[in-house]
């Protein structure tokens, strides 16, 4: 006797199979860049940069080409976690830290970010704060983008800052290193970049000759945050959520500190 075929609820009979393997068709690894359009011979240039031009470049130096500023653009898009704490000294009266991972730039397809950020007690006195970008696809060790943050007080959103301005800080390593600490004038950055609540300024703005003006390998530029808070703060924290950032500005970086800087040069 043969055996029966199954049959489906409906009374029809099912056709047997078996499971076989079948071959993958052949593709190209992804090329597009995310946030926008691959470009031969150059990164993605950043939009609303053009504002930094004057403060990294003031007028009676040399001045960048509009390609030049295509290549130097900075942005960097992320969302991650922050917690907000006590101050650690008393001229602090909050330290926020924020923490993140697969945020994304025209200058590393991956990296990851860390954070931390001091409101003053003082309102007269600027927010400070330091931004790490770990680069994740980079060939070289030591792969970090270290941004020294300051901004003027009164941006603040349920007492935490949502806008504050950067510059590029020496010890950045790998592709963001460079030989600017041998360069005149170099101790003085980026101090005279900063006014005393935190706003960017060019040298000569403050009436410093040109000779001050030292923006080789050096960036400046701004940063947003929006906090989301968590319905129940974490443990311990003061409060806690997510936090969105954008980095945006320009970066005078030699082009010749990593094996990925062909592509941008």
């Amino acid at each position: 006797m043969h055996q029966h075929a199954p049959h489906d609820r409906h009374g029809c009979r099912r056709r047997r199979s078996r499971p076989r393997l079948e071959g993958l068709e052949g593709r190209e690894l992804l090329s597009s860049h995310p946030l926008g359009p691959a470009l031969p011979g150059r990164h993605f240039p950043a939009a609303d940069v053009q504002q930094f031009v004057p403060i990294l470049f003031p007028p009676g130096t040399p001045q960048p080409t509009a390609s030049e500023i295509d290549r130097e653009s900075l942005v960097n898009k992320a969302i991650g976690r922050y917690k907000v704490g006590p101050g650690r000294f008393s001229t602090q009266s909050i330290t926020i830290h924020g923490y993140g991972k697969s945020s994304t730039s025209n200058l590393s397809l991956r990296n990851r970010f860390q954070f931390v950020i001091f409101e003053p007690t003082d309102p007269t006195k600027p927010v400070t704060g330091t931004m790490n970008f770990l680069g994740q696809n980079y060939l070289n060790n030591g792969t970090q983008m270290i941004l020294d943050m300051e901004g003027p007080t009164g941006t603040e959103v349920d007492g935490l800052p949502t806008h504050l301005n950067w510059a590029r800080d020496t010890a950045s390593g790998g592709p963001f290193g460079g030989p600017g600490g041998a360069l005149r004038a170099f101790n003085n950055f980026p101090s005279n970049y900063f006014t005393a609540d935190g706003n960017l300024i060019s040298p000569l703005q403050q009436g410093l000759p040109p000779t001050s003006v030292d923006n080789w390998n050096m960036g400046v530029g701004d940063a947003t945050f929006k906090y989301v808070p968590d319905k129940h703060p974490l443990p311990g924290t003061l409060g806690s959520g997510t936090v969105i950032l954008v980095f945006r500005g320009l970066i005078n970086a030699s082009g010749a500190q990593s094996t990925l800087d062909k592509n941008y040069n």
